[in-house]
């Protein structure tokens, strides 16, 4: 839906309106454009003479109505660098010269964001840009920003995730939902962002109508789809356009389950119940903040049609953090807690795909990209994650990995439920550990139990035997199919059976030093 918000009337020439419907006053220092972005002049204004001045700000008045917020922000950011770096007053072949000296091959871009502005601001007609600017800009060739270098080095804290890492963020968040440590508005926004490689601003303009249980396949099976709008395109507007994505039922219940909260939260907070419409027109992750009780149905159906009920993009990846740190969801390559931002799960997707032998118009098409451009190094560098695991590798990978989330005890008599003969774990006819759950559980144990919070490992269990065994399928199923992520598709649970194995050791010795005390 197109943003047809128009608070007030403009009250002076030198007040003005946002592409997203903000006002904003061109003598303030500070111009708040939507709900993610600002920009401050304060800093431009004590290096430029009046003139100048000027000038600089009719033409970023410009670009503010007329382009996206976060465009405007990072032209006024690179411009503000150079004034300060280079002390300017005016704009000049000789401050250009000497900006350029100061920046390398990586930062030679900013330059070229800089050179659009310079170009429009003389098309305007504004004074302050020679025609011998206008010559020099034309005259050089400069380097664009460097892309994809996170995913070619494979950079283990800001490239692409590992399988292993990606399992590791999506299966912690599910237990910390489990042990309420994370909310459903936390797992729901996570996963959204882990199962679409969605930037943080498609996920917070996300609205319930965007939701779609209705559809059914040619068998008359449901299919359920998300409607995620698409940002970053050129001249951009608020809810212009969106991609539909298909969902698993299990992310369609928790995205519902969100649906329900936000709609309950929405109407304690304003105090009464809302037309089906107006639920349908809500926030999926809206700024509770924003809500005020009493705000009229007029006021809010207005607010409904603009970002300003929606959460901030940097509250989509304060909680993505978050929930790192409440699950503990670590990284096998680094031991700490994992890095993450929602590029990682864009880069994450485009490196599964190049994986899988997509070519750079498919991988464009799942990012969202509106050429191919970006898409190429997925293409040229195509990470091999699931590299081969031996008995050494995986035992010195599994502490980092913290893939075991259960509790060791030295016997079975010990475990929750151990005297209960129906929670024994059994491998090849031995017993390896205790199941402290009641629940229903269908899994082919116990393979995927050294991975669940409720296995309780014996110390005495088979474990060493059960490891050989894995990576000896893991082996066979590698020769059969030569494809190294079909290998590596129980590379997690075998981490963690390494680190019960690690465990065990320690404990033995432990045993052993109280023995001899």
């Amino acid at each position: 839906m197109k943003n047809t918000f128009h608070p007030v009337a403009l009250h002076s020439a030198k007040q003005h309106q946002s592409r997203a419907g903000y006002l904003f006053s061109e003598e303030d220092h500070v111009w708040i454009l939507d709900k993610d972005n600002k920009i401050n002049t304060s800093t431009a204004r004590q290096y430029l003479n009046k003139e100048t001045w000027d000038a600089f700000i009719s033409t970023l008045v410009h670009y503010a109505r007329t382009m996206s917020a976060a465009h405007t922000r990072n032209i006024c950011d690179r411009f503000t660098v150079m004034v300060s770096d280079t002390k300017a007053s005016n704009i000049t072949t000789t401050v250009l010269i000497n900006y350029r000296a100061t920046l390398d091959r990586d930062t030679e871009w900013y330059l070229g964001t800089i050179r659009g502005f310079l170009y429009k601001w003389h098309a305007l007609g504004y004074p302050g840009i020679g025609d011998d600017v206008i010559d020099l800009l034309n005259g050089w060739r400069l380097k664009g920003n460097v892309k994809g270098d996170a995913v070619q080095r494979l950079d283990p804290t800001q490239g692409p995730l590992t399988d292993n890492e990606l399992m590791a963020f999506n299966e912690g968040v599910v237990r910390g939902f489990e042990t309420n440590l994370i909310s459903i508005t936390g797992l729901a926004m996570s996963l959204l962002t882990s199962h679409t490689g969605r930037r943080p601003r498609q996920i917070a303009y996300t609205k319930i109508c965007d939701l779609d249980g209705t559809q059914k396949n040619k068998k008359g099976e449901p299919f359920y789809l998300i409607r995620i709008p698409r940002v970053k395109q050129q001249g951009e507007v608020f809810r212009d356009s969106f991609k539909a994505f298909a969902m698993t039922q299990e992310l369609w219940v928790v995205l519902n389950a969100q649906r329900t909260q936000c709609i309950e939260s929405v109407e304690r907070k304003l105090g009464y119940e809302l037309q089906e419409a107006d639920r349908l027109m809500l926030p999926l992750f809206p700024d509770l903040k924003a809500f005020t009780k009493g705000m009229s149905v007029s006021e809010l159906r207005e607010l409904l049609d603009t970002d300003r009920l929606h959460l901030a993009s940097l509250e989509i990846t304060k909680t993505l953090r978050q929930v790192v740190l409440s699950a503990k969801c670590y990284s096998e390559r680094t031991g700490d807690l994992l890095e993450i931002v929602a590029t990682r799960f864009r880069y994450t997707t485009g490196t599964r795909a190049a994986r899988e032998g997509h070519g750079t118009m498919v991988i464009a098409e799942l990012l969202d990209h509106s050429d191919t451009q970006n898409a190429d190094v997925y293409i040229k560098n195509i990470p091999e994650h699931a590299a081969a695991l031996d008995k050494a590798v995986g035992l010195l990978m599994a502490p980092f990995a913290q893939a075991f989330q259960g509790v060791l005890v030295d016997r079975e008599g010990e475990a929750l439920r151990g005297d209960d003969l129906n929670s024994r774990i059994r491998h090849k006819g031995q017993g390896t550990g205790t199941c402290g759950t009641y629940g229903f559980c269908g899994a082919n144990v116990p393979i995927p139990c050294y991975t669940c919070r409720h296995f309780q490992p014996w110390l005495d269990g088979p474990h060493e035997i059960i490891y050989a065994d894995m990576l000896a399928e893991r082996e066979r199923i590698m020769e059969i199919t030569g494809d190294g992520a079909i290998a590596a598709v129980n590379d997690r649970t075998i981490f963690a059976v390494a680190q019960v194995i690690q465990k065990c050791q320690i404990r033995r010795e432990e045993l052993q030093r109280e023995a001899g005390a």
